[in-house]
């Protein structure tokens, strides 16, 4: 199973970085072959309106990528940083690139670095508001990493609990979707 892993930050260094690498890092056991999404695409010029309408948007070649990274995969990934209680505008903003149904009939884990529990899963709300308009289905289980969680040398047991037990719901989901044979609605 392919799995597009997308940090939602165009920073060097960050703990939203770090989320996805131990995602990746955890994802094979779940059965995926995990793939970043190349972070410079999280610096893609503020979607315009009218070259989204025209189409001439799908023209771009890393609007092109970005595309084919996230319909060939079977399964995403989004983690973002939590900027002013949602998620980051660099992810908005590379979502804002997808077209509608861009990500239907596909599972999505949600994550989010935050400074608090409950800052994180606010963000994951919004970003849960963005999967179901593009299509997708995001998992129930979503992952929250606490900064200080991340600042250690190892990752903390709980958190390491959180990120296996959302990566073996989404192979779930993905199995079911497969099963099912028609992409759901």
């Amino acid at each position: 199973m392919r799995l597009c892993l997308v940090s939602g930050t165009a920073a060097v260094t960050s703990g939203c970085h770090r989320l996805t690498a131990l995602v990746r890092e955890r994802a094979g056991q779940a059965g995926f072959d995990a793939r970043e999404l190349d972070r410079s695409l999280l610096t893609l010029a503020v979607l315009a309106p009218e070259r989204y309408a025209s189409g001439e948007l799908y023209e771009d070649p890393r609007v092109g990528l970005l595309l084919s990274e996230v319909t060939e995969a079977d399964a995403v990934v989004l983690t973002t940083p939590v900027q002013h209680g949602s998620l980051s505008g660099a992810l908005k903003n590379t979502l804002d690139h997808l077209p509608p149904g861009a990500l239907t009939g596909k599972p999505v884990l949600l994550a989010a670095t935050a400074v608090s529990l409950h800052n994180g899963a606010t963000a994951c709300d919004h970003l849960r508001s963005v999967v179901r308009s593009l299509g997708g289905w995001a998992a129930p289980t979503q992952i929250v990493a606490e900064r200080p969680e991340l600042g250690r040398a190892e990752a903390p047991g709980a958190l390491l609990e959180r990120v296996d037990a959302g990566l073996a719901e989404l192979a779930e989901l993905v199995r079911a979707f497969r099963a099912a044979a028609v992409a759901p609605v």
